[in-house]
């Protein structure tokens, strides 16, 4: 998932969930001690909230800051997503000598 499309699927996690909670933007920002401008740019995917502001943002929703990564749409795995957990395994247990030779390969 692009920065883009991340950023705007929190803002919508963080917005569906302050509505749920009956709380206004100004509101949620005083509970978690930020601007109410910077949180509806953060709410609309304009701005990134560091880690520590979405998980005061969390805090003050009252749930824990992976919640509001959950609500977040997860891109599906690449083409070589197979490949590469095959590979993973394969070389998982080996010495760094025997993965470069393998590399090599």
């Amino acid at each position: 998932m692009d920065e883009k499309k991340l950023l705007a699927a929190l803002g919508a996690a963080i917005r569906a969930r302050r509505k749920r909670s009956g709380l206004t933007i100004a509101q949620l920002a005083e509970l978690a001690g930020i601007d109410s401008g910077f949180l509806a740019y953060i709410k609309t995917g304009k701005k990134a909230p560091s880690l520590v502001t979405a998980a005061r943002v969390a805090e003050a929703l009252q749930i824990g800051l992976a919640e509001l990564f959950r609500e977040t749409p997860r891109s599906a795995p690449g083409p070589d997503y197979k490949l590469q957990q095959r590979f993973h395994s394969i070389v998982h247990d080996r010495t760094p000598r025997q993965k470069a030779d393998l590399l090599a390969v």
